[in-house]
């Protein structure tokens, strides 16, 4: 079963990608690059200023659009959904851009990025709004204000202050996630985004599941402040732990009986494989063995397919 049935089918919530970019019109991807080593990417304004002209411009000529980001001295968050198949050029033209303004400023040469950039993939509201939450809460872990609003260099003002002249950044379509009532969904956000400074977040270069450990501490606080009321029209529907009960399901199961066990084991294992977890992390949290997950993936190709 190809990517795209999985997708279809709601199976599949979120994908990281380091290499092998998936690209099609209509994804929604966390795009995440920094310097080598101790190198900065922004030294000055100018350099901060000159990144948004180019995201500006480059969402236009390759036809995406900016839901969120967060410039930082090292390293950029972006989140954005493709109008083309054209991923890789478009990251591409907006990092050797950069780069070639950067060296001639700088009177340097070398490399400017630290390889290839990588990918999220989100196919949900919930990885939609965990995903801006977390790029714009990432000024406060670097630790260079204490208030995500405070930041310039993102687009987290967009989210949580009324916005009167026009911007490139399409904040709306998240914000919708929580109300269609754009001052009432910018309250939501920012309740959910001061909650959210208190969550403890791996950085996503060291730890490939940041994004979802985030998401899920971050349903306590959804619950906590649907449950108080005080949270717009948030859907419940959203913070739904149906993956949690079919892992549960699928552990208390010892045997696999019958076609719709063996349907639900492959879920499981797609699922938590999309989510990032290792193939030892899911034979263990299923309690199944490695073997059981690949005889179950090589069957793919058949009746349970």
């Amino acid at each position: 079963m190809d990517i795209e049935k999985l997708v279809e089918q709601g199976k599949v919530k979120r994908i990281f990608r380091a290499r092998n970019k998936i690209s099609y019109s209509g994804a929604c991807c966390h795009i995440t690059q920094r310097a080598p080593g101790r190198e900065l990417l922004f030294v000055d304004d100018r350099d901060y200023l000159y990144m948004l002209h180019l995201l500006k411009t480059k969402s236009k000529k390759f036809n995406f659009q900016v839901y969120s980001f967060a410039l930082l001295p090292n390293h950029f968050h972006l989140q954005i959904c493709l109008g083309k198949d054209n991923l890789s050029a478009a990251i591409k033209n907006i990092c050797e851009t950069y780069a070639k303004m950067f060296n001639k400023k700088y009177s340097r040469k070398g490399h400017v990025f630290c390889g290839a950039f990588r990918q999220a993939l989100c196919f949900d509201d919930v990885y939609l709004l965990a995903t801006s939450l977390y790029i714009h809460l990432n000024p406060v872990r670097a630790r260079l204000v204490d208030k995500p609003g405070k930041y310039r260099w993102s687009s987290c003002r967009l989210y949580v202050k009324p916005q009167t002249a026009p911007a490139f950044v399409n904040h709306e379509f998240i914000l919708k996630t929580l109300d269609d009532d754009i001052t009432r969904a910018q309250n939501a956000y920012s309740q959910i985004l001061n909650r959210s400074i208190l969550i403890t977040a791996e950085e996503i270069w060291n730890h490939r599941k940041a994004i979802e450990d985030f998401t899920n501490r971050l349903s306590g606080c959804i619950k906590a402040l649907i449950s108080s009321n005080n949270v717009g029209s948030i859907s419940h529907s959203l913070w739904k732990a149906d993956l949690d009960k079919v892992v549960e399901r699928v552990r208390n199961n010892k045997r696999a009986m019958d076609l719709d066990d063996l349907k639900e084991r492959k879920y499981a294992i797609e699922q938590l494989r999309a989510r990032g977890y290792a193939m030892d992390e899911i034979a263990n949290k299923l309690k199944l063995s490695r073997k059981t997950l690949y005889n179950i993936l090589k069957l793919h190709k058949t009746s349970i397919a």
